[in-house]
């Protein structure tokens, strides 16, 4: 009898642990999509009505007046395609720029396998250099005001290479023996063996680099001059520093980014807007990757 009071205490105990670790977690989880539902509901309300306030959870007048008129200005639609075409021709370099590189450092017998990796490390713990000589470098290569200084410094990155090689590693070698035994070369291996058996580690850091070249702003404002190569986060930056400035942005200078359409139009519906439109398409690509993501990140950072 008094086993069977045990077990029902113990049973009750682990039932109130579970709810009231529910109801943190569910806690924690509302309080990081509030602000979320918060920008979405300002953004799809009519901007003149936004200006009474008093939104807190959804749209009072429901309206998409201030994505007709961010999407009407050509200039914001150029910055658009600059992002999506550098994240898109950025993330495939990369991960193919990593994985072969990557490849190569699971080769010890590779010729300049020594002299590599001595140079891998040495950049990796002191490469990087400083804004001034990076500046001169692009400018020196030709990559400076051009579209390709935010493809061509990104296709290796030393910690992707290093995902890469821990995850190859982890492969049995009879596999790759195999393939070489059926007369295949090294590229083939890597393309026909490798590559399909590493979805878990290509998903991982396609995601880590599509996130990385989507939120980038930083190579736009130290790199670029010509507008038309201004990406959809610079102007995200710019509009957010003036709102955070002494004086909070207004309708002039809503006026001079999209050409007098936003005259009569609440600033703050439309930066809500253009928020919206700068989170929604990277967090549209992560429910793709997530079947392989917490799994290329077990494997490539516990297996070596």
């Amino acid at each position: 009898m008094k086993r069977n009071r045990n077990t029902i205490r113990v049973g009750l105990g682990e039932r109130i642990f579970d709810v009231v670790n529910n109801l943190i977690l569910l806690l924690i989880a509302l309080s990081m999509l509030y602000p979320f539902v918060y920008v979405l509901a300002i953004s799809l309300n009519d901007p003149n009505d936004s200006q009474l306030g008093g939104i807190w959870l959804y749209p009072r007048v429901l309206s998409l007046e201030s994505y007709k008129i961010i999407f009407s200005d050509p200039s914001l639609l150029q910055a658009l395609w600059i992002s999506v075409s550098r994240t898109v021709l950025g993330t495939v370099l990369t991960v193919f720029g990593c994985s072969m590189f990557a490849y190569v450092f699971t080769r010890n017998e590779f010729v300049l396998y020594k002299p590599l990796k001595g140079f891998f490390f040495f950049a990796m713990f002191f490469g990087g250099g400083g804004l001034i000589p990076t500046y001169l470098l692009y400018l020196n290569l030709g990559l400076y005001d051009n579209f390709l200084v935010y493809i061509i410094p990104t296709i290796i990155n030393l910690w992707y290479v290093t995902l890469f090689r821990t995850y190859f590693r982890s492969i049995p070698g009879e596999l790759l023996e195999a393939a070489r035994i059926d007369g295949a070369g090294e590229f083939a291996i890597y393309w026909r063996v490798l590559l399909p058996v590493s979805k878990p580690i290509i998903a991982t850091i396609t995601l880590f680099s599509a996130v990385a070249q989507w939120n980038s702003y930083r190579d736009t404002l130290y790199y670029t001059v010509d507008k038309n190569l201004r990406s959809l986060q610079y102007i995200v930056m710019e509009i957010i520093k003036k709102a955070e400035g002494s004086q909070m942005i207004d309708r002039a200078e809503m006026f001079e980014i999209f050409h007098g359409d936003a005259s009569m139009a609440d600033p703050v519906s439309l930066r809500m807007a253009i928020t919206i439109c700068t989170v929604v398409p990277i967090v549209m690509v992560y429910p793709f990757l997530q079947k392989h993501f917490m799994k290329g990140m077990m494997i490539g950072s516990m297996k070596g």
